[in-house]
């Protein structure tokens, strides 16, 4: 049974423009997933801001995929040393 958020989504899915289908059918080709499943998120966010935050996923998986990023141990380690600097330890109560 649907409740009434998911009938207006529903409503307006069905109520898209060719041209909104369009966009949405590419952007869930793009996302790899199905344009019934993406809905509710351009439903909710809208096509921009859903398109640009899988073209965002799309550039980190090419950033990732070329080499251009920082290891996590890397990233540990100097946090590490940033805390070391700037943070006193706790005294132990008693």
């Amino acid at each position: 049974m649907m409740n009434a958020r998911q009938k207006k989504q529903a409503e307006a899915l069905a109520a898209l423009s060719a041209a909104d289908r369009v966009r949405l059918e590419r952007l869930a080709a793009l996302a790899q997933v199905t344009p019934e499943r993406l809905w509710p998120e351009i439903w909710q966010y809208g096509f921009d801001d859903v398109e640009e935050s899988i073209q965002a996923d799309l550039d980190a998986d090419a950033a990732i995929a070329a080499g251009q990023t920082i290891p996590h141990e890397e990233v540990m380690a100097q946090a590490r040393r940033i805390l070391e600097v700037h943070v006193k330890p706790r005294r132990k109560a008693g």
